[in-house]
This record gives structure tokens, C-alpha cells and sequence, in this order.
């Protein structure tokens, strides 16, 4: 019998809802008071998307310390490093080599990498096709991808996504009905707040909204990120959302 789906709710990086928005974080009794900001976070979530690693690359023993700070089922997304994608533009596929040796280290808690690309890419279909190729040569796992130029929504940049099963991120409340998709590949939301980037809360009736979603799509796992952290928006709608995932449709 296959495993069912998971809905996973996370934050854009933990440091942020640890030191500044603390507050509205629940308080969990027995916790150690000299416990990293990760263990803190991880003692309230159950998902983290790993942000900084698109600025700075960090090495093996790092993502293996943060793997040893959280429980057994705490999974991290990677976003990849703005070098691959944005300064040589996926045209040194090479350089995939050094990030997927790094974040081996998060061993069977890296859930998903994230490539973001950047609005002025095009899809050029043979440097991405070799891309990919690269990609999968090193990495069989779940993938999800945020290009923001107009030429990835064409059929023949979706028929290439799909063709290496590499999701496509959401960035906005996903309507009621869900889109027909493999099973394999993961839904993925990337939420970053409106009308204030990073910081507006999304609305009671937006987050149910986002419920209905979930709750609809049992076929294959769902990861949920709020980017809104700046202000305390972020770590509110999460709960907010758990609560209304975990409530019986």
C-alpha cells in the first residue's frame, strides 16, 4: 500500500521566527533553554526551507549538524545557490557537483531542492534539457522549480519540467480544484505576503482557501512555505494553516 501524502508547513529560514517573532511562537515545556534556534523551531514545525544556501554555500558538516538538531521526521527543502542559476544561468552544470555533495548531508531529511531562476531567464530549451539532465545524473529526488519569465509557462517548457519531473512552484493561494500533476512531483507553495512583500499576513478567508486546496490534492505531498517572516505575518499564517489542515475537511 503506498504511504499516504504529507502536508508539510514551514517558515523561509527559522533564525527570524526564533529571535524576532518569538513571541507567537508556542511554548513548548521541557524544552532545553540552551537549545539551537533550529531545535526551537523544529520543536514547533516539522518543515524548514533552507534559504540561505542560495547566498552562501555552505559545507557537508553544516547541513549534517542542522540534520542532528531536529527530530527524525524534520525535513528540509535547499534552495540552490544563486550561482548556478543566476550568475552563470544554468550554463555550468558542473558546479551542481560541489552543492549536492554539501547537502548530502542533510542524509533522508532533504525532502526537495528548490531552483529558483531568475525573471530574466529564458527557457532556452537546450541549456535547460542539459541542465536537467545534470541535475538528475546526480539527484534522483524530489525537485520543484521557480522560473519567473514569461517563456516557462509555454508547453514546451512544461513538457520539459515534466519530462524531468521537477514541480512547479506556486507563488499565490492555489485555487479550490487542484491541477492535474504526477504523483511524484510535489506540490509547492512559496508565499511571500501581499500587498507588502514579506511582510503582509494573508487573510482567514485566504488561508482556508489554501485548506480547501490540501484537502482536495491527497495524491502527493504538499510543502507549504511562508515567506512573509519579516514581520510575525509568517509564523502566524503557518499555525493558522496547520490548524485548518489538521481540522477534518
Amino acid at each position: 500500500m503506498p504511504r499516504a501524502a504529507r502536508v508539510r508547513i514551514g517558515l523561509a529560514g527559522w533564525s527570524e521566527a526564533v529571535s524576532r517573532h518569538r513571541a507567537v511562537l508556542p511554548v513548548i515545556e521541557g524544552l532545553d533553554p540552551a537549545a539551537s534556534a533550529l531545535t526551537r523551531y523544529a520543536s514547533v514545525f516539522d518543515f524548514v526551507e533552507i534559504n540561505a544556501s542560495f547566498y552562501r554555500q555552505f559545507r557537508p558538516e553544516t547541513y549534517t549538524k542542522w540534520a542532528g538538531e531536529v527530530p527524525a521526521d524534520f525535513c528540509f527543502a535547499v534552495k540552490m545557490h544563486r550561482l548556478i542559476t543566476h550568475f552563470t544561468r544554468l550554463k555550468k552544470p558542473e558546479l551542481l557537483e560541489p552543492f549536492f555533495a554539501a547537502v548530502s548531508g542533510l542524509g533522508e531529511k532533504l525532502s526537495v531542492v528548490l531552483i529558483q531562476f531568475p525573471p530574466s531567464l529564458a527557457c532556452d530549451a537546450t541549456v535547460a534539457a542539459a541542465f536537467f539532465d545534470a541535475l538528475r545524473a546526480r539527484y534522483a529526488g524530489p525537485a520543484v522549480c521557480e522560473p519567473r519569465h514569461d517563456s516557462w509557462r509555454e508547453p514546451g517548457a512544461a513538457a520539459l519540467l515534466a519530462a524531468h519531473r521537477i514541480g512547479v512552484v506556486r507563488t499565490e493561494i492555489p485555487e479550490a480544484a487542484p491541477e492535474v500533476a504526477p504523483d511524484a512531483v510535489p506540490a509547492y507553495v512559496r508565499l511571500h505576503g501581499a500587498p507588502r512583500r514579506y511582510y503582509s499576513a494573508y487573510s482567514a478567508e485566504q488561508l482556508s482557501q489554501l485548506a480547501g486546496f490540501l484537502h482536495r490534492d491527497q495524491r502527493r505531498d504538499h510543502f507549504i512555505v511562508f515567506d512573509n517572516t519579516a514581520s510575525s505575518a509568517g509564523v502566524r499564517n503557518a499555525l493558522e494553516l496547520r490548524g485548518l489542515v489538521d481540522r477534518p475537511a
